[in-house]
């Protein structure tokens, strides 16, 4: 009886990794768009402390950007789907992953500041702690060892945040943002054109 459930475990495990090599999995477009995205707002956020201009809409800045580029995001993916002839295991996976670590650090983000749970000046390093845990885990799954390994980097970067809080960890975190997620996001995107 353990044999066959052991059997069974492997099969799965032969399966996903057959999966992530026959397919690329990610074409780096998520990671590209939200890097653009949430870089802007972290400048924009930054300008408006340092300049003490418009203090009462930042929460509100960030509301409407996160809300609408999930609403664009999600229409990107969708349009992925339809367009995608293969559905593997490991895609729907990783697909799992992002929504997953999206909506923690929408409830880091928001209702985390909201309800006084911590200083709003720790939600970079805790959105840098979770985006080692899937950056981790998305190169594992795909079979990437660099991508994983920018973990590395997600999880420095937090330390320095959490050991010098400051208003600069905004500029710090947009800064990880472009070497860590927009460049890997370009990388994964040009790697994905190659195979077409």
């Amino acid at each position: 009886m353990e044999s066959t459930h052991a059997e069974s475990e492997l099969s799965l495990i032969r399966k996903i990794m057959d999966d992530s090599r026959r397919i690329n999995i990610d074409n780096g477009i998520h990671y590209i768009f939200w890097g653009i995205v949430v870089t802007a707002a972290l400048i924009i956020n930054y300008v408006l402390l340092l300049t003490k201009s418009y203090m009462n809409y930042i929460g509100l800045m960030w509301m409407v950007l996160m809300i609408s580029a999930a609403v664009v995001d999600g229409i990107i993916g969708r349009k992925q789907e339809k367009k995608s002839k293969v559905s593997t295991f490991a895609g729907r996976t990783l697909g799992s992953l992002w929504l997953a670590s999206g909506v923690a650090m929408f409830m880091f983000g928001f209702l985390g500041t909201m309800t006084k749970a911590y200083d709003p000046i720790f939600i970079s390093p805790i959105i840098s702690t979770t985006l080692g845990i899937s950056y981790f885990t998305s190169g594992t799954i795909q079979q990437i060892g660099w991508l994983r390994n920018t973990a590395i980097g997600w999880w420095a970067g937090a330390a320095v945040m959490f050991i010098f809080p400051s208003v600069h960890t905004l500029l710090i975190f947009a800064a990880m943002l472009i070497g860590l997620q927009i460049i890997p996001g370009v990388l994964l995107y040009r790697k994905s054109k190659e195979l077409i």
